[in-house]
């Protein structure tokens, strides 16, 4: 037949699949939140940014503007004497010393990293912090941001990273009282919170290495002890056919050696034909015939509970098998004087995947199992119902019952209460009942008797 035993090693790795997934799962999530903090905390040091550099531009007066703007042009055709040159860088410089020093204390209180005045043209005209020899004298960083502002939209840059620390830049347009823009205002500051995202970031890649890792050492060390113990589970199972080995031999023995000695005895007195008168043939020759079925039998069951399983299963439909089964036996239950009723208390028809010629033997076997305790007569009710996923069979019959110390035992290979049994009917009926996922129990029948049920998933095993 099929066994229920099912190949570990699917199991070993879906099992590693599921332990992967779930790794990715939580590494994604992790990943997830650590976006979503990231996104919201650039969200904030932008708006911040942006109010920071409204602020800046605020500081920056108009007069201011101008003088600061007068100073960068190009004064040479404008100038008529030293005198007004030297006036006018003066000025300017009097006016950026102002809005520095107005600009100093907002970037100590906003943690700035610098503040750049440009003009419409996009020329710098001031600088928090003057530029290195490599830095151009035009704000080329970022260049939507800074249009949105010279068009009077505050606005700031994405978050970049520059020389080890997290930077964003912040736009806010210069506007004269009367709502002119004549330029805009660009702010640098970092946020050290990011730093320790990035640090999770860094210590979550080392994790997921890790992890997985110790995923792929724990499936090498899963298969490689699945294996040990399939090796340990092969010893085992030779050393328990070497003992099952010595039960069959006793009992095979046992079970050959009477016929035997009935034949031995009757070809011995054959031996001697014409003494014997028509009777005592007859009686001879009819006890070697009923010794020769007798091993016959015995030898059949043997065979098939010993027959290596089929491993393809089929579904098929029970009522025809059980109604084969019993009609098979009628003229025999009839001979013996035990009249058959089937109970069906299914709805519809009842499918079973397994195989069917097996379930025909365990009807046959149940049946001829209530036969031989019903010498007598008797009465055989076979019931079947469906309960909770199982298909449930019962073979109940008036016979004398099983007593409660012997039940565990029935079911066991040439264990016998009878005096002509070989002990391997029942045995063959647990072995078929098992391998389709099922189980035989016995029990007191309600007047009396015996109650053999057959439980049987209806899913298959």
């Amino acid at each position: 037949m099929f066994s229920r035993r099912q190949n570990i090693r699917p199991r070993i790795v879906w099992t590693l699949a599921f332990i992967a997934a779930l790794l990715l799962l939580v590494n994604g999530a992790i990943f997830l939140s650590l976006r979503t903090s990231q996104r919201l905390l650039d969200q904030e040091l932008g708006k911040r940014l942006q109010g920071t550099a409204h602020i800046a531009a605020l500081l920056v007066a108009p007069e201011q503007f101008e003088m600061l703007s007068l100073a960068s042009a190009d004064t040479s055709a404008a100038a008529d004497t030293a005198l007004t040159d030297f006036s006018m860088k003066m000025d300017s410089q009097e006016a950026a010393d102002a809005v520095r020093s107005e600009w100093t204390r907002l970037a100590q209180s906003a943690d700035l990293s610098n503040v750049v005045l440009v003009d419409r043209h996009r020329r710098v005209l001031l600088r928090l912090r003057d530029p290195f020899t490599y830095e151009p004298d035009v704000v080329t960083l970022d260049p939507v941001p800074m249009t949105k502002a010279l068009i009077g939209q505050a606005s700031h840059s994405r978050l970049y990273y520059k020389d080890g620390q997290y930077l964003r830049s912040g736009y806010a347009p210069v506007v004269t009282p009367e709502g002119d823009v004549v330029g805009a205002v660009a702010v640098e500051g970092g946020s050290d919170a990011f730093q320790p995202l990035q640090r999770i970031r860094t210590s979550l890649y080392g994790v997921v290495a890790l992890s997985s890792l110790l995923v792929i050492l724990i499936g090498l060390g899963f298969v490689r002890t699945v294996d040990h113990l399939s090796h340990i589970e092969e010893n085992l199972r030779h050393t328990d056919i070497l003992a099952s080995i010595g039960q069959v031999s006793a009992g095979v023995a046992h079970e050959i050696r009477n016929p035997l000695a009935v034949l031995r005895g009757a070809s011995t007195r054959l031996q001697r034909y014409e003494q014997l008168r028509p009777e005592e043939r007859k009686s001879l020759l009819g006890m070697i015939d009923e010794e020769v079925n007798r091993m016959s039998a015995f030898v059949q069951n043997f065979l098939h509970l010993s027959r290596r399983p089929n491993l393809e299963p089929q579904e098929f439909e029970l009522r025809p098998v059980l109604e084969r089964s019993l009609e098979i036996l009628r003229v025999e239950l009839e001979r013996a004087g035990i009249s058959t009723i089937v109970e069906w208390n299914t709805d519809g028809e009842i499918l079973l995947t397994g195989d069917p010629l097996a379930m025909h033997h365990v009807f046959l076997n149940l049946a001829l199992n209530a036969r031989d305790v019903m010498s007598s007569g008797g009465k055989l009710v076979i019931r079947v119902s469906e309960r909770r996923g199982d298909v449930r069979i019962r073979f109940e019959d008036t016979g004398p019952g099983v007593p409660k110390d012997l039940r565990k035992k029935i079911f066991d290979a040439f264990f016998t209460t009878r005096a002509k049994g070989t002990g391997l009917g029942l045995a063959f009926v647990d072995r078929i009942v098992s391998e389709h996922g099922g189980s035989v129990t016995v029990g007191d029948a309600p007047k009396g008797g015996a109650i053999f049920e057959v439980r049987i998933p209806l899913e298959g095993p």
